[in-house]
C-alpha cells in the first residue's frame, strides 16, 4: 500500500474516528465552579454542557477540509444542534432582563457553529466558534456565582414561573423545529441524510433534557404545587429516549421513532405550559 494511502487511512480513518463520536451522559451534573450553593441548576447545566461538548472534546462543526474529522457528519450535526438548543434557552433567560454576563453568554452563543478562525467575510481572521462558546461558558459561570452570592443564606434558588415558562417555550420551539426537519426528510427520503438528522435530533434532545432537569430542580416547589409533575417526567423520558438513540445502522424507522418521541416531549411541555401563559 502506497504511503499516501496509509496516511489518508490513519488521518481520516483512525484519528478522525477517535476524535469524532456522539457523547451522551444523562447523569452529568454541574461542577462546583458552575454551581455554587444557592445558584441556578439550569445555568449550571448550561455551562456544564458547553464544557463537555466544546472544551472536554473536539468541537467538529467548524473543522476545515483537512482536519481528521472533515468527513464525519453525525458528530458535527449533534454538537451543532446541542449548542443551538442551548443558545435558545439562554437567550430566553437573558431576554427577561438578566445581568450583563448573562446577556454576554446569550450573545456569544449566537455564533454560527461552523465559524472557523479563517472566514470568507471581513475580517478574514477571527475567533472560531469554540472560543465564543468558551466565553459564553465563563459568562454563565460568572452569572451563577453572582446569583449564588445574592442568594446566600436564603436557601436554594427558585426560578420564577415567568423565567421557567420562557425557557420552556424556547425549548419547545427548538424541539418542534427538529421534529419538522425529520418529518420533511421522511416525506422526501434522502438516505444519506438520515444518520445526520438522527444525530441532530439527538443533540437537540440532549441539550433540552439537561436544561429541563435544571429547570425541574430550580422549580421543584412550584412544580409539586402545579399538579403537573408527571408531565415533567414524560417530557424528560421522551427526550432521554431520543438522546440515547444510537442505532448501528440508522434507518428511516429510527428517524420515525425519534420524531415520535420528540412529538411526545412537545405535547408534555405544552401540557406543562397549559393555563400558565
Amino acid at each position: 500500500m502506497a504511503l499516501p494511502a496509509v496516511f489518508v487511512i490513519l488521518w481520516f480513518g483512525v484519528i478522525g474516528t477517535m476524535r469524532a463520536g456522539v457523547k451522551v451522559d444523562l447523569s452529568v451534573r454541574p461542577g462546583a465552579e458552575q454551581l455554587a450553593p444557592g445558584g441556578s441548576v439550569t445555568l449550571g447545566m448550561a455551562a456544564r454542557l458547553l464544557e463537555q461538548q466544546v472544551e472536554k472534546r473536539s468541537f467538529t462543526p467548524n473543522d476545515p477540509f483537512f482536519a481528521p474529522t472533515a468527513f464525519t457528519r453525525r458528530t458535527p450535526g449533534f454538537q451543532a444542534s446541542a449548542v443551538e438548543t442551548l443558545a435558545a434557552g439562554v437567550e430566553a433567560m437573558a431576554s427577561i432582563g438578566g445581568s450583563d454576563s448573562l446577556s454576554l453568554a446569550a450573545q456569544e452563543l449566537q455564533t454560527d457553529p461552523s465559524l472557523w478562525w479563517i472566514r470568507a467575510g471581513w475580517p478574514p481572521v477571527g475567533r472560531p466558534a469554540e472560543r465564543h462558546y468558551r466565553t459564553a461558558r465563563e459568562a454563565l459561570e460568572e452569572t451563577n456565582a453572582n446569583l449564588a452570592a445574592r442568594q446566600s443564606g436564603q436557601g436554594p434558588f427558585a426560578a420564577s414561573p415567568r423565567e421557567r415558562n420562557m425557557v420552556l417555550r424556547a425549548l419547545l420551539a427548538e424541539i418542534e423545529a427538529e421534529t419538522a426537519r425529520g418529518d420533511l426528510l421522511i416525506r422526501t427520503p434522502r438516505t444519506t441524510e438520515v444518520p445526520v438528522q438522527i444525530a441532530r435530533a439527538r443533540g437537540t434532545a440532549y441539550a433540552a433534557t439537561l436544561l429541563l432537569r435544571g429547570l425541574a430542580e430550580d422549580s421543584a416547589t412550584s412544580i409539586r404545587a402545579s399538579g403537573r409533575a408527571a408531565r415533567w417526567g414524560e417530557a424528560r423520558d421522551a427526550l432521554d429516549s431520543v438522546a440515547t438513540l444510537d442505532p448501528i445502522i440508522p434507518r428511516d424507522e429510527h428517524l420515525v421513532r425519534a420524531g415520535y418521541s420528540l412529538l411526545m416531549a412537545s405535547n408534555a411541555i405544552r401540557a406543562i405550559l397549559e393555563g400558565q401563559e
